[in-house]
């Protein structure tokens, strides 16, 4: 539902990228256009063209800020002493959006679009997926004394699959009446799969 005039914040380029990255979230890049986001801020769409060039430098813009806010809240979570609640807390960041309106990653919800082809923002996605996966095999190198990887196995490896793994876990509890509980039950099975070899 759109903010209300009463209680919709001021139009700054901030409020059009968050609410941007909700709608993204909810309806994907081929099915949102200027129109559409203008609508829910309440506001006429040539509005957004004062900020934004076009629906791509506003997606583009939006990927970033989004990414920006994630390695936030990944250095919150950086400072946990224990590896196990680490990666619960990291979980917990998918299963929020999914508890707010069922909303997906932007990351899962972007690159699956075919008509996304800007490179702006294919180059936004590719440092989502490695801001994840840095900050995984950072957090795995640090504890690796909680972890015997199998022979062959590196922290990189096991960090990509935790990230991919997650992003998918995610998708497929939207078929799930109670997407959050779905997903937070898969997610807790798959850790503890991960975290098994641990002494």
């Amino acid at each position: 539902m759109a903010p209300t005039k009463k209680t919709q914040p001021s139009l700054t380029r901030e409020t059009i990228l968050g609410a941007a990255i909700r709608l993204f979230q909810q309806r994907g890049f081929s099915g949102l256009g200027m129109r559409q986001i203008a609508e829910y801020l309440q506001i006429k769409a040539p509005s957004l063209y004062h900020h934004f060039t076009s629906k791509e430098d506003l997606t583009r813009q939006a990927l970033q800020q989004y990414r920006e806010e994630q390695a936030t809240r990944l250095r919150a979570i950086e400072g946990m002493e224990d590896l196990s609640e680490q990666l619960r807390m990291y979980a917990g960041l998918f299963a929020e959006m999914l508890h707010d309106g069922n909303r997906l990653c932007m990351y899962v919800t972007m690159v699956r679009e075919p008509s996304f082809q800007e490179q702006a923002c294919v180059d936004e996605l590719q440092l989502f997926a490695k801001q994840n996966v840095d900050w995984l095999e950072k957090i795995l190198r640090t504890k690796k004394d909680k972890l015997r990887l199998p022979s062959g196995v590196r922290e990189r490896e096991l960090a990509e699959l935790i990230f991919a793994s997650l992003e998918g876990i995610m998708t497929v509890s939207l078929a799930d009446k109670m997407p959050s509980r779905r997903f937070r039950e898969k997610a807790d099975n798959f850790l503890k799969i991960v975290m098994h070899s641990a002494p």
